[in-house]
């Protein structure tokens, strides 16, 4: 299951530093960084409410047309009015995968997601393009997984 968020940062990797700063001021989360390459970081999420945890890896890469695209027709599919010309404006896209032996929960990566979000300033879009969501969008989805589980 890989979640993607548009990115208007300009690095090559994804700013662990930001990314940190961000899960613990607005998303009650820790991240620990446990590898960093030249276009992607390894990270380890803990979240204390709703207690959460995972590995996983942000890879970053510069946006093509084809991505422009799935931007374009999530937008259309979930009525999303107004995301995919955000996406427009993001030179980078982001992919979050779960590592390890384990498969991290949806929540979790739901989580990951938002945090990603809010500091890429870009929309997320889920494994199944059926639409394009910020950061709102994102936790109110782990909120129903977690529902769910």
């Amino acid at each position: 299951m890989t979640y993607a968020v548009f990115s208007q940062e300009h690095g090559a990797a994804p700013p662990f530093e930001k990314l940190a700063a961000s899960a613990v001021r607005f998303f009650s989360a820790m991240l620990e960084l446990r590898e960093e390459s030249e276009a992607s970081i390894s990270v380890r999420l803990v979240v204390s409410r709703p207690q959460l945890a995972g590995d996983f890896r942000i890879a970053s890469r510069v946006t093509t047309d084809d991505d422009r695209e799935r931007a374009r027709t999530a937008e259309s599919r979930g009525r999303a009015g107004g995301m995919a010309l955000l996406a427009e404006k993001c030179g980078h896209l982001w992919t979050l995968e779960a590592t390890g032996d384990a498969t991290a929960s949806e929540a979790a990566l739901l989580t990951l997601a938002a945090i990603c979000a809010s500091v890429a300033l870009g929309p997320v879009l889920p494994p199944d393009g059926a639409t394009l969501y910020g950061v709102r969008g994102a936790i109110e989805r782990r909120d129903k997984a977690l529902a769910r589980a």
